[in-house]
Formats: structure tokens, sequence, C-alpha cells
């Protein structure tokens, strides 16, 4: 059984770098919305409409913003202890991140496990039921494999790595550290690569890998491809939503941000704090600078310069997307324009 987590509202103020008002001796130990909120619970209030229903809620502890706590008047604020910062959302992160016990974690390797006789474990390594883990894999401190984990041949994971149910790895792929992969992604199949003539389309081999870089995080039922010759790169801090596509030999920069259904072909690369929205797709072998925002649903096919908000599709600059849009929903009234404009001009035609 886990144990149970709290923390002394002062120390959550050190942890967080908060400024608290009230009682620093509180010892909270969840983090919940308002609504859910009880006796021993901290929340969260960025606006001040919420800061209103947070000091009527059970909540012990509220993370707000010292400008809009100090906006709002209400005798209520008296019985409320508040951990105030400038950015409230990340602190109640950070917070309620360090109160939420990690899943799978035992600490154990289960006797229903398969693990070849080659493979390197570290210290404090949680190993469910069903998982198998193939020759000459290394795994670091700290990572737990839940039930169903299948690990290929020659696989290196890092430290504090979390694997959900169902994950599968395969070869030669490397994780570092910090990296939480959910249910069903598959890291490191082959791409999609064949050579077609007349006579079919014949299989290039897919003689890369697949590296992820620390602090990951890859939804549920991603897949993404291994490299048909060197490696297809997801850089640190990046995080895929679920039910995304990465093709073979894609980078993904530092810290990007890629939205479910949305998929990038194969030898494109992203600069850092790439944004893709929802169903977002991007074609093979172009770069999109750092910064670049792509709307939900933007068929990116050309690069992009640094900082570009784009949309539509094809994509292209979103203030121009609009003028366009804007042009297509007054079509009717020009076709109907031009209509009575040729009539007006046969009539004149034909005296």
């Amino acid at each position: 059984m886990t144990a149970a987590i709290s923390y002394k509202v002062e120390e959550l103020a050190e942890i967080t770098d908060s400024e608290i008002i009230g009682n620093k001796d509180l010892r909270i130990n969840n983090a919940r919305g308002i609504e859910e909120s009880g006796g021993s619970s901290v929340t969260f209030a960025d606006q001040k409409e919420y800061l209103e229903m947070a000091l009527k809620s059970e909540a012990a502890v509220i993370v707000s913003s010292h400008q809009i706590c100090k906006e709002l008047d209400s005798n209520l604020k008296e019985k409320k202890t508040f951990l105030l910062t400038d950015n409230p959302r990340r602190v109640y992160a950070q917070i309620a991140d360090l109160l939420t016990p990690r899943p799978y974690e035992s600490g154990e390797i289960s006797d229903k496990s398969v693990l070849a006789d080659t493979v390197k474990l570290a210290e404090n390594i949680s190993i469910h039921p069903g998982v198998v883990i193939a020759e000459n894999v290394e795994i670091g401190k700290n990572t737990v494999l839940a039930p169903g984990v299948i690990i290929g041949p020659d696989v290196k994971i890092g430290a504090n790595c979390l694997l959900h149910p169902g994950v599968i790895i395969e070869r030669e792929t490397v994780i570092q550290d910090e990296v939480i992969i959910q249910s069903g992604a598959v890291i490191g199949s082959d791409g999609f690569g064949f050579a077609t003539d007349e006579n079919g389309h014949h299989k290039i081999p897919q003689q890369g890998n697949v590296i992820i870089e620390s602090e990951v995080e890859i939804g549920a039922n991603v897949t993404i491809d291994r490299g048909a010759s060197g490696p297809t790169v997801i850089r640190q801090g990046s995080k895929l939503d679920n039910l995304i596509q990465i093709g073979h030999n894609v980078e993904i920069g530092e810290e990007s941000l890629l939205v479910a259904h949305s998929a990038v072909a194969g030898s494109t690369r992203l600069g850092r704090r790439v944004t893709l929205g929802g169903q977002a797709g991007v074609v093979g072998h172009i770069k999109l600078a750092d910064n670049t925002t792509a709307a939900a649903r933007a068929m990116v096919t050309s690069p992009t310069n640094e900082g570009d908000f784009i949309s539509g599709a094809p994509a292209q600059i979103h203030r121009e997307a609009l003028k366009e849009q804007a042009y297509l929903r007054r079509l009717p009234k020009y076709i109907d324009k031009i209509k009575k404009l040729e009539k007006r001009l046969a009539e004149l035609e034909n005296k």
C-alpha cells in the first residue's frame, strides 16, 4: 500500500517559491479542484471569479496570484491560507505532482515477468506481471514498468521513467531520464520506407533507432518510427498528446508541444518550442523554425520562420489565412453580383 504523502504549507512555499499568507504550519495531503476540495486540500484560482468560489469551498489552502488576491475584497479571506505567486497554474501543478502518488511504483520485480539473463537493472525498479524484457537491456534506478510492457533487445532506459501498461519499446531505442510513456505507445517500430517499381513496393530496411531525451512525455497510442538510417529524436522536455504519428528520422525540438492526432512525416525537423494543434499535419523533409505554432488542422507544406503562427490547408501565416476565409465566405455574394453584371452586359451588347 502506498504511504500517504503530506507537506506543510511552509515546505510547499519553499519548494514553489511562493508567499504564504495565513497558517504556515497547516499540513496538506492532496490537491483538488475547487468543488472537490476538502479540509486538507490545496486548490488554485487564477481568475477573480474562481477565487470567490475557492473562498467558499472547503479547501484549506488556495494558490492564487498577488494581484487577484489584492483586488478581491472579501471577509472570507481571513479564514483561508494562501500561497501567492505570479503563476498560480504552474505552482499548483508543482504541488499536485508532489502530492500525487506515482502509479505502479512497488520497488519489486514480479515473478510473473520475463527477463533475459543479460538484463542490467539499477536499484529500486518496479516490474509488474506480464512485462517482457529482451537481452542486453539496461534500466536506470527508480524506473517503473507497468503490466504488459515489452522491451526489445539492446534498449537503454534511464532513471525515474514510468512506462504505463502495454507500452512497446522496440530494439535499440534509447530513453533518457524522467520520461513518461502512456499506455499503448509503440516506440521504434519500422518507418514507412519502400522503393516502388513496376513489380511492386520493396521494403527498405529501417536500420536506425529512436532517441527520447529527458523529461519527455508521450501520450497513449502514440507511434514513433525508428530511423531508416540514423535516429528519430524527441528532444528534452517535449510533450506529445495521444494518438500522434512521428515518421522516421524526424527530430522534435526541445519543449515542443504536439496535440492529439497531429502527425509529422519523415525527415522533418521541428525547432525548439514548436506547437502543433490538433490534427495538424506536417509533410516530410522540411524544417519548422523555433517557436512556430501551427493551428488545429493545419496542413504544413513548407518551411517556416521563427515565431510564425500558421493555419489552413496548405498552411500560411494565420492573418492571411483569415483574410482568405473571409473572402471565401463572401464568394456567394460575388457570384451573384457577377451573374447580374453578365446579364446586364449581354443586354447592352444586344442593343
